[in-house]
């Protein structure tokens, strides 16, 4: 029988982060999991985080998913997120597993959309501490996603208007989360053909073909820099979030289908 219950902690800052566990209780622990929900959206990721962490609990693996700084219950302010500041996030959420759950060792991170490049981050700069990495739909070139393809950057600069947006509140804009001076200077210097080399533990990546909010060429493109063995499974017609499009709540049959071929998935490489 899978139970649950909310946990409290802090990030490396500081910052207090709020989760969820998942066990089944009487079942064999078969491992640890840390689940990092996208931009915009919270622990939940609109239901199908719940599924993923029931679904790896009946396996044996017990379930930290809990929401980013500046989401859900977590503290935070929006303009102050930085890719660093999630990459702390996802360390803290597995040294509370190790240090309050009972976690010997690495534990597994599974990460959505926004936060796949974070997950590998961590992952790069702490080896020791990741045992299988799981990648769903991910972001992994963030200086593509907030400088090159912004209109108020040219080569590198940022323009007289958005540099006044960030004087007077903080931020350039809302996408989903508001975009602040330090993830704009960050990402230059966060290049996945670097990171990426170093990330040693075995990976998954998992990638609609229709995805219209991280193209699945991404993901293809950057599968040979990775360090370790790594492997990319396509959903044929997938959408953002392994859906159909427009459907937001998750509750197309080829959207549930879709989703439970990913759970069934990741549950399969993470306890094999």
């Amino acid at each position: 029988m899978v139970s649950e219950w909310e946990v409290r902690f802090r990030s490396v800052d500081g910052t207090p982060l709020v989760g969820t566990v998942t066990s089944a209780g009487g079942a064999a622990v078969a491992g640890f999991a840390v689940l990092v929900h996208g931009a915009g959206v919270t622990r939940e990721e609109g239901g199908f985080f719940a599924r993923l962490a029931a679904g790896l609990a009946g396996a044996g693996v017990v379930c930290l998913r809990f929401d980013l700084r500046a989401h859900g219950m977590s503290g935070g302010r929006p303009h102050e997120i930085t890719m660093a500041g999630v990459a702390n996030d996802i360390r803290a959420a597995g040294d509370h597993a190790r240090r309050e759950l009972g976690a010997a060792g690495p534990v597994h991170v599974i990460a959505a959309s926004f936060s796949g490049g974070a997950a590998a981050l961590h992952a790069a700069y702490r080896p020791q501490d990741v045992g299988r990495l799981v990648l769903l739909n991910p972001r992994l070139d963030y200086r593509d996603r907030y400088v090159d393809s912004r209109p108020y950057f040219d080569a590198d600069y940022i323009c007289a208007s958005a540099a006044a947006d960030l004087d007077e509140r903080g931020y350039t804009e809302k996408s989903p989360f508001e975009l602040g001076r330090g993830l704009h200077n960050e990402v230059f210097y966060l290049d996945p053909e670097v990171y990426l080399r170093a990330v040693r533990a075995p990976s998954l990546l998992v990638h609609g073909t229709k995805d219209t909010f991280v193209p699945v060429e991404s993901s293809r493109r950057y599968l040979p820099v990775f360090g370790g063995p790594v492997e990319l499974v396509e959903l044929d017609g997938a959408q953002h979030g392994f859906a159909v499009h427009e459907d937001p709540g998750y509750a197309d049959p080829q959207t549930q289908r879709w989703q439970a071929e990913v759970i069934e998935r990741v549950t399969g490489f993470l306890t094999a």
